[in-house]
């Protein structure tokens, strides 16, 4: 049974969008398209006119094409080793 309810929920991607210059005075109300749009917002940086969150893989394009927004990325995690590690 629990590998049905795996199979049933649909797999999140972290996106950063950016949102377009002429929009940077407006970040509320395309954050709040895209929360229609089927986006979890996790983090508004109103000021660098970037929205951070979660949606379904599937509703990329519909992301993309709210009003205001510039681009759609894929989140990416760096990580750095510490400084006494033997690789750098």
């Amino acid at each position: 049974m629990g590998d049905d309810a795996e199979q049933s929920t649909p797999k999140t991607v972290g996106y950063i969008v950016t949102v377009q210059n002429q929009y940077l005075g407006r970040v509320q109300e395309v954050t709040e398209m895209l929360e229609s749009a089927g986006m979890r917002v996790e983090r508004v940086l109103g000021t660098l006119g970037q929205i951070i969150g979660r949606a379904e893989e599937a509703t990329l394009p519909t992301l993309a094409g709210v009003e205001g927004v510039q681009s759609v990325d894929p989140a990416r995690q760096v990580r750095i080793s510490p400084p006494d590690s033997e690789i750098q």
